[in-house]
This record gives structure tokens, sequence and C-alpha cells, in this order.
């Protein structure tokens, strides 16, 4: 009986149970934004009180409910609600549209979109999606703007927290020719006049990037002759939710971020904190870093919305100017002798932004914008010394600590290192101590307007900005341990400007006519504090500044015409470098730039460029491949800085044209899994057209050796009126050296070289770090929740400095780099824990072949070869609930 009992009542289970089985439905759709039709990541979808998903990175979802009729709720912050009904007899939904609400703000929104682009941006532009970022787990934002066409990385030491990049050819030292952005706000420490980035978001908080290269750039500024990279950061996700993401590597990297967020009815707020600490590629190159941010997003009312976010970033780094010489390079490329070098900043943040729309086509976006930026880099002195001499010079105490790798190596007597240098037995260090305060508030109008029955769009910006900034250089001749010294340098620069642009995106059925002029006004001055100091006589603080105030008006054009899967289109527009500390305070007189006299006006003016391009972007063959492709040309002038201590006495003018290509081709895909591939390549060239530049390193600093000298001597010989060379005399003076054609005896009394550039002179010299070719592609492949796939980045062979020289000197200052090859490759594999739990574990390899390159030569005579090339081995993961 109790057999039969049992029988009975585990056949009822089964039978229940099927029917159960029986009963759940998946239900699945797509949820996409309603103009794109990119994808919406994490969409919550909810059905009444407990069922509910969200979507994936490609804006998809599935969920199981019991066999029936439901009413379902689709939220997105910043979007409008949307209410659908679900029938489980037709469980495919399909996609879903959201519409933007009309007071949402760009700074929120992030897309999954496998487009490259943005199709309401004007003229050429690239994306890195959030998928490529989770994909990549990039330890720094240089290694994943490396594969965007038109940028190239100057390479610098451990996790580059001051990048180096290069768009389309201009000068990459610290990213001092391009406008660097975090969710549309300036991020340099001072944008006019000091706009090197010593200040860059780290990576693990970023949630995409835009890099800006055509006519719209325009919009934004001062910086905008070459392009902008837009760092975009995490959005507060839908619903509550506790992120913690924890990275281990080699050379003792970790990473640990924590963060809490959610959005509840109209207010989505998102905390966030980084931890990042790192041994460096190099001995002494260690980081410590710490980021902290938070952001809320709130829906006031129907028309209008507020955006506040705040951040502080502080960082502990054994950072150097300087690196090695070709024969640390070919010995030990991880050998960095100098202990004492380290770099300390801290910097904090804030955005408010405020949406109002009076009405149903107009809207006025209001943004305040604040930061305060301070530094202290000390740094070793140095000196350049010979193999032969090096324990003599340094002592056998300092050379067995830090020079033993030296012991039993093979050296010739153009073989240098380079040490800290010694004085009266001590070793010395200096200070450079910079302080920066930026502000500005910037409105922008926008209105929707009709022309017979099309649609069409004006937009109006006004912004007022003021930076200031402190520079100060302190020595400290008795130790490299020394953190106090003696103030030689002591400069206080202040700015104010007041910009405008005006822009009207007209439309005629498929073609599309988008001018925009934009407006500088730029208000300046210096004042050296320590000469003013010495005067007895001074009567107000305002005494002794030296001015500089210039107006610039920008126009530009973009005209595309709209394909059925993309569009063509082309573009034209003026842009500029504004004159900066480096050249903001000189006078210009026909072209010849000088220092003032007393009392004489100073008038140097911003480096200008007409930049054109033409292009095509969209899908081919069913969506199957997508992608972009652009040619571009662009001719600046006023070129003054072109380098690291390499400026134009008479000013340049230089042209850069090359061809950008993005394809992203779908190989194969079907329900369970999919095989992408993607290609990214630049195509470069570049000449200087005119110009007469000086050199200050080549014939100061720079260690020749008998393939740089012999270079030299037969440029000059096969082209002597290009070359303006000078000595010294017995009374000191410098003096032309007269002689037509040079010796080597010659070589060695030189104290300075001019070149004259272009059609008069030398009229075959490439641009710095221009080079020709830049390929980036790769394979990625998805199985269920595993992502794999496999990069390789190539980079051509590229010139250091104007004068093109091919071959290395002793100390690594001039030099043609080598090309190089990477191979990087990723694993991921997402868990789905239930009730809303997320787990993904990663593990990436960059760099996996370790052939060590010369990255490059980035302060010249200062430093030497920088490394690159480390294999890097990271994994980590990344829990959510």
């Amino acid at each position: 009986m109790f057999l039969k009992n049992t029988f009975t009542l585990f056949s009822l289970f089964l039978l229940l149970t099927q029917i159960h089985i029986h009963a759940q439905v998946a239900v699945t759709g797509k949820v996409v934004d309603s103009q794109t039709n990119e994808p919406l990541i994490e969409a919550q979808i909810t059905v009444g009180s407990e069922k509910g998903a969200v979507t994936d990175h490609n804006g998809i979802f599935s969920m199981s409910l019991n066999e029936g009729t439901y009413t379902a709720l689709i939220k997105y912050l910043g979007y409008e609600d949307k209410t659908i009904s679900i029938n489980t007899n037709s469980p495919q939904l399909g996609t879903l549209q959201l519409s933007l609400h009309s007071t949402t703000l760009n700074e929120v929104i992030v897309s999954s979109s496998p487009k490259s682009y943005k199709r309401d941006f004007k003229g050429s532009n690239f994306r890195l999606s959030p998928l490529t970022l989770k994909n990549s787990n990039p330890i720094s934002t240089e290694e994943i703007l490396r594969t965007v066409p038109g940028v190239n990385i100057v390479g610098d030491m451990g996790l580059s927290n001051r990048p180096n990049i290069s768009i389309r050819g201009s000068w990459g030292r610290r990213s001092k020719k391009v406008l660097l952005m975090e969710d549309g706000s300036p991020s340099a420490p001072a944008p006019y006049i000091a706009p090197g980035a010593y200040y860059n978001p780290v990576s693990d908080r970023i949630a995409a990037i835009e890099v800006y290269k055509g006519a719209d750039m325009l919009r934004y500024g001062p910086n905008n002759m070459y392009g902008a990279i837009n760092y975009i950061t995490m959005l507060p996700p839908q619903k509550p939710e506790l992120r913690v993401k924890l990275v281990g590597g080699q050379r003792n990297y970790r990473t640990g971020l924590l963060s809490y967020g959610g959005t509840w009815n109209n207010l989505g707020a998102l905390v966030e904190g980084v931890y990042k600490t790192f041994d460096g590629f190099t001995n002494n190159s260690s980081v410590e870093l710490l980021n902290l941010n938070a952001k809320v997003f709130a829906k006031l009312s129907e028309s209008q919305s507020l955006y506040f976010k705040v951040s502080g970033q502080f960082e502990d780094n054994k950072a150097s100017l300087s690196s090695i010489t070709p024969f640390t390079f070919g010995l030990d490329p991880e050998q960095n002798p100098l202990d004492a070098d380290q770099f300390t900043m801290r910097r904090y943040g804030m955005d408010i932004i405020h949406k109002w729309l009076p009405n149903a086509k107009t809207s006025f976006t209001s943004k305040l914008y604040a930061s305060d930026f301070e530094r202290d880099w000390w740094r070793q002195t140095t000196a350049k010394v010979q193999v032969v001499d090096v324990e003599d010079y340094v002592g056998s105490e300092i050379f067995n600590q830090r020079y033993s790798y030296l012991s039993g190596s093979e050296f010739g007597e153009e073989d240098y290192v380079i040490v800290g240098r010694v004085q009266n037995g001590s070793e010395s260090t200096t200070d450079s101590r910079w302080a920066y305060t930026v502000s500005g508030v910037k409105e922008t109008f926008d209105l929707d307007w009709n022309l017979g029955e099309e649609k069409q769009h004006l937009e109006v910006g006004l912004n007022f900005h003021r930076e200031t900034f402190k520079d100060r250089f302190l020595e400290a001749p008795n130790s490299r341990w020394a953190r106090h010294g003696d103030i030689t340098t002591d400069l206080w620069y202040r700015l104010w400007s007041v910009n405008s642009y005006i822009r009207n995106e007209f439309k005629f059925k498929n073609w599309g006519l988008t001018p925009i002029v934009r407006w500088e006004h730029v208000d300046m001055y210096l004042q050296n504090l320590i000469t003013l100091a010495e005067n007895p006589d001074l009567e107000s603080i305002e005494e002794g500044r030296e001015p500089n105030v210039y107006d610039q008006f920008l126009p530009g054009i973009t005209i595309d015409y709209e394909l059925p899967k993309g569009e063509v289109f082309g573009s034209i527009y003026e842009g500029m470098i504004a004159p900066s500390k480096v050249f903001g305070f000189l006078v210009e007189q026909n072209g010849v730039v000088t220092n003032p006299f007393a009392g004489e006006s100073i008038n140097i003016k911003p480096e200008l460029s007409w930049n054109r391009e033409i292009g095509w972007r969209g899908s081919v063959f069913g969506n199957i491949l997508n992608g972009q492709l652009t040619y571009f040309i662009n001719t600046s002038r006023n070129f003054y800085a072109g380098g690291r201590n390499e400026v134009f006495e008479e000013l340049g003018k230089v042209n850069v044209q090359g061809v950008e290509v993005s394809l992203n081709a779908e190989l194969f895909k079907d329900s369970f899994q999919s095989l992408n591939f993607f290609g990214n390549a630049t195509l470069l060239y570049s000449k200087v057209i005119e110009g007469k530049l000086w050199d200050k390193d080549l014939f100061s600093q720079v260690i020749h050796n008998a393939a740089t000298q012999s270079e030299f001597i037969d440029k000059v010989n096969a082209n002597r009126s290009a070359f303006e060379l000078y000595t010294v005399d017995t009374n000191g003076q410098e003096i032309p050296l007269e002689n037509q054609t040079i010796t080597a005896e010659d070589f060695d009394s030189i104290s300075k070289s001019v070149i004259i550039l272009g059609e008069d002179g030398v009229d075959n010299t490439e641009a710095p770090y221009t080079p020709n070719v830049n390929l980036n592609c790769g394979f990625n492949y998805d199985w269920h929740d595993l992502a794999v796939g496999i990069s390789g980045q190539y980079v051509g062979q590229q010139y250091t400095e104007f004068n093109n020289f091919e071959s290395e000197s002793s100390d690594g200052a001039i030099g043609k780099l080598p090309e190089y090859f990477t191979l990087d490759a990723f694993m991921n594999y997402d868990f789905d824990l239930g009730q809303g739990s997320k787990l993904r574990l990663f593990i990436n390899g960059k760099n996996l072949t370790n052939k060590i390159y010369r990255a490059s030569r980035l302060n010249r005579a200062t430093s030497g070869v920088f490394p690159g090339g480390f294999r890097q081995i990271i994994l980590g993961a990344n829990f959510s609930i």
C-alpha cells in the first residue's frame, strides 16, 4: 500500500512538473533608441512586481513567463517609459523602440551601437563602444585609443596617466594639440594656457570613448585643429546595483572598483571609487592612484532636468622625464636607475547641467564646470656618461646599487648611459610645481523649425571661461631625495575668454547642409613674479603684466547625402591651436618670431589650419559589413611649436593627408554563436611646406655619434643653402659658419643649426610621429556566455623630429623609430547567478609576443628612448548584485 501511494504521489509530482515546465514560455525582445535604432544597455523590463529582465550589451532581453497575457513596463534612464502587451502565444516581441525624453542630456546616455560612429555628429568621428571596452579591459585609455583610425600614441612609461595622443599628425607629447573632454567638459588642467594632459580619467570607469575629427569640431574649443576625445563615464544603472570589480596581473598590477547606484522614479544616482596600483614596466616606475566620483541625474518635471557630477583623483607616481640610451635598451630595457623621481597630483572636478524646455521646439541647456589641479614633479637631474666612465663618475656605492647591470658588458666609445648627475659628491633634484584652476559657464540654445515641410535645427552656444596657472620651478642641489628647494622660476598666468558658435542643420530630402561658425575672444597675461619682486618701485599687483589679447573667427560647413544604408559626406573648416605658455607671449612680424623687447606689444596669433575631408559611412551586404572610409587633408599655418625644443623662427606651414578606414564584418551568426572581424587602418602622408626651424637640442644636448654626424654632414653638403649654421668665436659671440661645405672638424664647432624647410630648402621633410601605416585588426567569437578574441596592432616607421634623422644618436634623443607589431587576446565568461546577480570572469593578454620596441623619444635630449611592448597578463572578476 505504501509503495502504491508513493508511486501515485511521484507520478502526480512528475505530471505537475511537466505541466509547469510546458507552461513556461521564453519571451524575448530587443530595446533600441527610436531615432538611431541603437541598442540600449540594461533597459529594465518589468511584469508585475516579481517578473522582470534587463537588456544585455546588444539590447536583447529574455524572461520566462507562464502562458497568458501580461502588461509589461520598459524603463531606461533618460527615456520615456513604454508600456507593452505580451501574449505568450507570440513570445518573440521583436524590436521595441524607446523615445528619448526631451529633457534628457547627452552626458547620461550610453548606447551599445555596433556602429563605429555617431550619425548626429557632422563629419568624421569614431566611437569605442561599451562592449569594446568590456572585452579589452584596458589598463590605460591610450591602450584602446591606439586602435582608432587617425590616432597614433607616442609611448611613455607605466600607466601613462599623462597621455600622449596624436590625431592626424598632431604633435603628440602630453596630447597638447588635442582637445580632451570628460562627459563633454574640458579635462586638461588649463585648455588654453597649458593644455598638456597631466590628468586622465582611469580607464576602469569609462563606459565609451568618442573621437571627433570633422567640421562639428567647431562646437568645441579651443584646440580643435586636429581632433577631440570625449571620455564618457558610467551612467547610473536602471535598477539599484552594487558592483565590485577586482583585477590582478603581472608586475603587481591591481585594480579595485566599488560602485553603487540605481534609478528611483525620476532620479538616477551613482557613486564610484577606483583604486589602482602597479609596479610599472621598468624599474622605479610604480604608480598608486585613487579616483572617487559621484553623479546624479534628475528629471525635475516634464520640462526640466538636472545633472550633477563631482570627482576627485589622487596619484603618487614614480614617473620620470628621463628614460634610457640605445646601449641600455639593448642590454636591459627594464632598467631605470632614477629611483628618486616622484610625481604627485590631485584634481577636483565638478559639472552641473540644467536643461529647460519652454516649449516643444525650444531648449536651453546651462552648464557650470570647474576643476582644481595641483602637481609636484620631483625629478633627479641627470647626466650622460660613457659606459666606461660610469663607475668613476657616480662612485662605487651608487654603481653597485643602481648600475651593477653594466658589469661584464661589452661596450664601445660611442656607448652612453643616463645617470643621476653628481656634483661635489652629491646628487640633486628639481621640482616642477604647477597649480591650475579652471571654471566656466556655457549656455546652449536649441530650436527646431520648419522650412517648408522639412525640419531644420538651429544650435547656438555661448561660453565664458576662466583659468589660472601658477608655474614654479625649484632646485635642491644636495640630495636626490630632497623635497624642498630654492625657487628659481615663479610665473603667474591668467586667462579669460568668451567663445560662441552658431550652427544650423538644413535638411532638403536626402541632402543635408550644416554651416557652422565659431568666434573666440581671448584675454591673457603673464607675470614674472621673481623679476617683479626685485623691483623696489612696484606700485601695484598689476604691474609687469605682459598681455596678449586676440580674436579669431573659425568657419566651417558640412554637406551630406543620405543613402538607404548610410551616408556620404564632405566638410571643410578652419581650426586653431591656442597660443599656450610655450609661444603665447612672443612677437611675430612678417612671419618671424622673437621675444618681445621692453614695451613691445605681444601679438602672436593662434596656429590655424584648413581641414578638408570626404567620406562614407554605413552598411552594405544586408548590414553584414558596416564601417566608414574618410580621405582628409589638413594644412596648418602659423606653425610655431613643432616639438619639444623645436621651434619655427619663421612660422611654418605643414600638410598632413591620409585615408582612414574602419570595418566591422559579421562573418557568422546564429542563436548561440557569432564570429566578427574588425579592422581599422590609417595611411598617412605628411610634409613641411615652409618654415625655418631651430632645434635647440641638436647642438647643445644631443650626444652625436659617427652615424648621426655623417648623416647631418651629408644633408648639409647636399643642400648647403638650406642650412644656417653658427659657431662661437673667441669672444664667446655666436657667428655664422661660412664654410660652403662642412667637415667632421666643422661639425664639432657648430653651436646652432637652423634648417629652411619647403621649396626654398629641404622639401621632403615629414612631421614627427606620423607613421605612414597604422593598422589594427582582429576577430571576436561569442558562444552563449563565452567571448574570446584576438587582435594585432602594426605601426610603421616614424621620424621623431623635424630634421628627420634616420640614424640614432648615442643618447637616443634623435633617430627614426623602427616599425613594430603587438598581439593581444581576451576571454570573458558571464554567469547569471539569479535574483539579478551577475558575475563576469575575464583574462586579457597584452603584447603577447613580448617583443620590446622603441616606443618614442618623448622628451628627446632630456630622456632618450622609451621602451614599449612588455607582455602583461591580467585577470579579474566583475560582480554585480
